[in-house]
């Protein structure tokens, strides 16, 4: 058999999204939306092998004792995009199941397993995710991955990277095998937002609130949002599936991020709050169409730069949600258009 000779470049694969009406179950391609992709990786249709124990008595590993584990992988895989309005809000719905802005998260968040199971086709908070040209198949050119659910996602800007836009990466996890197809996509849309920049920032709007809006020079913040997710068993023994019954979060949100700041008077205001226990609020916005409430952060130990021009100061932050979840109080909110 001859060596074969089609190949793929990197530069021609193309990401598209929709969401499933079904988790695991693939829609029709009217709800393809391709994103402003700069970064991406696509995971392999494998699952790794496992070994029983060894025999005493023998000093070699059998055949028989190898098992691909089938039933209990999360593939992941992460994708970078530009910081559109739809890549925001992607990360927002994929993340804490709301796509429209203004997004929270609020302090009395439940999972909704129901959005996550298998056998419930009513409002799935899934996704398809295909690498149009991802594959090794002259034919099955694309990488198919159904039942994908975000396990958190990156927010970030900085003066000095990518002209100061807002970049987005969303990491991504499904329960369900990834697969290999030769759809060609006839009818699509393309996300054609604009994405914010850090030049855009309202300074009078922007900084960290101990007391007072200490308005401070920012070069650089970052805001994350992460949860673990795991799959739950699998509902069938197909050879080359196993697919899970559904998806369950385990444990809490982890919302964390840091600001990156000239050394100025505005941050020697900010002193008491790096140990007097005492949350701060910390508000990122433009003047319209685009603004990142965090209400209650602690401030943790900062770090101070003396490598540039003039010293910087990074200050890391852990938004926590309100005590009271009588009542529902926000604990992140986006807004963005």
């Amino acid at each position: 058999m001859s060596q074969a000779q089609n190949y793929f470049p990197s530069q021609n694969v193309e990401v598209f999204y929709q969401k499933e009406a079904t988790p695991g179950s693939q829609p029709d391609d009217t709800g393809l939306t391709k994103l402003q992709t700069t970064s991406f990786s696509i995971p392999e249709a494998s699952v790794p092998v496992e070994y029983s124990a060894q025999r005493a008595g023998h000093f070699t590993m059998t055949a028989s004792q190898g098992h691909h584990s089938q039933g209990t992988k999360m593939w992941t895989f992460d994708t970078t995009l530009r910081g559109t309005p739809t890549s925001v809000l992607l990360a927002t719905e994929a993340v804490f199941e709301d796509g429209s802005s203004e997004a929270a998260l609020n302090n009395d968040y439940v999972f909704p397993t129901a959005s996550y199971r298998v056998d419930s086709p009513s409002s799935a908070n899934t996704f398809e995710i295909r690498f149009i040209n991802g594959g090794a198949d002259a034919t099955n050119h694309n990488m198919v991955c159904q039942g994908c659910v975000a396990t958190g996602f990156t927010l970030t800007q900085d003066i000095g990277s990518e002209g100061g836009e807002l970049v987005c990466t969303i990491s991504w996890a499904t329960g369900f095998q990834p697969d290999y197809s030769g759809d060609d996509i006839s009818s699509n849309s393309y996300d054609e937002g604009t994405p914010k920049n850090i030049r855009s920032l309202d300074n009078s709007a922007t900084g960290i609130n101990g007391g007072a809006l200490e308005k401070l020079v920012i070069q650089s913040w970052e805001l994350s949002v992460t949860r673990s997710i795991e799959r739950i068993s699998y509902a069938d023994t197909t050879d080359g599936s196993f697919a899970p019954f559904g998806y369950a979060m385990v444990g809490g949100f982890e919302v964390t991020g840091s600001m990156t700041a000239i050394r100025n008077d505005d941050i020697h205001d900010l002193l008491a709050k790096f140990y007097d226990s005492n949350t701060v609020d910390i508000n990122i916005a433009e003047s319209s169409n685009f603004a990142i409430a965090l209400d209650k952060c602690f401030l943790n130990e900062p770090s101070i730069d003396n490598g540039g021009a003039v010293l910087t100061e990074t200050i890391p932050f852990t938004v926590v949600a309100a005590d009271n979840v009588g009542s529902t109080v926000k604990m992140l909110g986006i807004t963005i258009a």
